[in-house]
């Protein structure tokens, strides 16, 4: 009988972390600790309010949101690695999660998967995966808006379920084209708003937002959504990560 083939298709992915700023340099050590990882940083804002602001990390409004990419054989090691590192499983300090790639130059790519590749980091990824499939069905929700309708999109989308988000301060550059396509032109000055949350509540919130600040409307909002593979953070950890209670 032949041996049944497990091989999975190596490649790289994305890492996203919205952490605390002194924390940036702690976590990217924490990346190349484990593979060879390329990094770029930005700063966000948090908006959660109440008791969802130290749940979810957002309780110190300046965030460092940073973006890496990994390799997916990788993944297990590295989000063990930062959750040791940065404590992400206690309440407040951030959260961390992964996002599948469609394209990727073949040139990063190369460097990306030139970490030497352990025979059973599928098996520990697998595992982690299936272990956590029904408490971690989340996406990352994107909406592009005119900076004067953020307030009324963080305030709809929290009616709709969303319990925060991170803002990013971005710019409409020669859009000119695709305006004429959409029949709408853009505000040079816009805000990228990103919500991280659950399969129950995505619909609902897209929906919200598009109601009060959608491309029909003087907020322009351009709206797309992400899976999410694997989430740390938030007050979650994993329960054979014994390596943590360790520092």
């Amino acid at each position: 009988m032949a041996k049944k083939n497990t091989v999975q298709e190596k490649r790289a992915k994305l890492l996203v972390c919205i952490i605390k700023k002194k924390d940036e340099i702690a976590l990217t050590e924490a990346c190349n600790s484990c593979c060879v990882s390329l990094h770029f940083s930005a700063l966000g804002f948090g908006t959660a309010k109440s008791n969802y602001m130290s749940y979810l990390g957002l309780d110190e409004i300046e965030k460092r949101v940073v973006y890496a990419l990994i390799p997916n054989y990788s993944e297990a090691r590295v989000l063990k690695a930062i959750n040791r590192r940065l404590k992400l499983y206690l309440m407040g300090n951030g959260i961390a999660f992964t996002i599948p790639l469609s394209g990727i130059s073949s040139i990063v790519s190369n460097a990306i998967l030139s970490t030497p590749y352990r025979e059973d980091a599928f098996a520990d990824a697998s595992k982690n995966s299936q272990e956590k499939e029904r408490t971690q069905m989340h996406e990352l929700i994107v909406a592009v808006v005119n900076q004067k309708f953020t307030d009324k999109v963080i305030d709809c989308s929290r009616a709709a379920g969303a319990t925060g988000a991170t803002i990013l301060h971005t710019r409409s550059v020669n859009n000119k084209q695709a305006e004429q396509l959409l029949g709408t032109s853009f505000t040079q000055e816009t805000d990228t708003i990103a919500f991280l949350t659950s399969h129950e509540y995505k619909a609902k919130i897209m929906d919200a937002i598009r109601e009060h600040a959608g491309l029909k409307t003087d907020g322009g909002a351009v709206l797309f959504s992400l899976p999410v593979d694997t989430l740390i953070g938030i007050g979650r950890f994993d329960e054979d990560d014994d390596e943590k209670t360790e520092e």
